[in-house]
């Protein structure tokens, strides 16, 4: 079987996701004050709470047939009221580290910018987005990451970035890489799904998933690309 093949069949398997869970955010981290200002107005509607939350997942299964799956999940939420957000990744086996990457833009547009570049045969690429009022379920099995910081995972093959204007990972294959993150540059916000492929027979599927709670579905589906991911890359990553 192709691995193309192989790569759709496995992710088109049914997933039980657990009920959200207020105890997603007993390791966040309060935001100072200055973070607080910033974010001032924006995030609460008619004195309601505000949720923001951005899942992003990326299956792929190279030209040996191993198959593998990278997480990355932010949050935003009222805590014993007072603002704070929360990273996980899914990797529980990384480690710190100095090296960086910079996500795939194109250019200065602000919002969702997804990118694909292939060269061979027998390849797979696929980037999707949902967005939908509600709130994300915990990332499975995934672990805490401090604003500021910079993982690669124990094989070396995926770097995750909680760093000033960064929020995100890279991964790289064998002949090609994948990477899905918040980029802030140039007073735009973007929230960016790119894919490059040289070789023959990878599959690759970037999956982000947003939802927001606390505020009306019309001003939320105009601008959380633009205007919203702007403000929180502008929190002190």
């Amino acid at each position: 079987m192709k691995p193309s093949m192989m790569l759709l069949m496995a992710i088109s398997a049914p997933v039980m996701a657990s009920s959200p869970s207020l105890t997603i955010f007993q390791h966040s981290q309060v935001l100072t004050d200055f973070e607080l200002d910033s974010m001032k107005g924006k995030y609460i509607n008619n004195g309601q709470d505000y949720y923001f939350g951005l899942q992003m997942q990326t299956q792929f299964i190279q030209d040996n047939g191993v198959q593998q799956q990278v997480g990355m999940q932010i949050e935003f939420a009222q805590v014993d009221n007072q603002p704070s957000v929360n990273i996980t990744i899914s990797d529980p086996n990384v480690v710190a580290s100095q090296n960086s990457f910079q996500l795939d833009t194109l250019g200065q547009t602000a919002g969702l910018q997804q990118r694909i570049q292939i060269a061979g045969n027998e390849n797979l690429a696929i980037n999707e987005l949902d967005m939908a009022q509600g709130r994300l379920a915990p990332l499975l099995n995934g672990i805490n990451v401090a604003v500021g910081t910079t993982l690669v995972s124990n094989n070396g093959n995926t770097i995750f970035s909680a760093n000033s204007n960064t929020v995100g990972y890279q991964v790289e294959l064998a002949s090609g890489r994948a990477n899905q993150g918040i980029s802030y540059q140039n007073g735009n916000g973007q929230l960016v799904q790119s894919i490059f492929i040289d070789g023959l027979s990878h599959g690759v599927i970037n999956q982000s998933t947003l939802r927001y709670d606390g505020m009306p579905v019309g001003p939320i589906e105009s601008n959380i690309l633009g205007r919203q991911i702007s403000d929180l890359t502008a929190l002190g990553f």
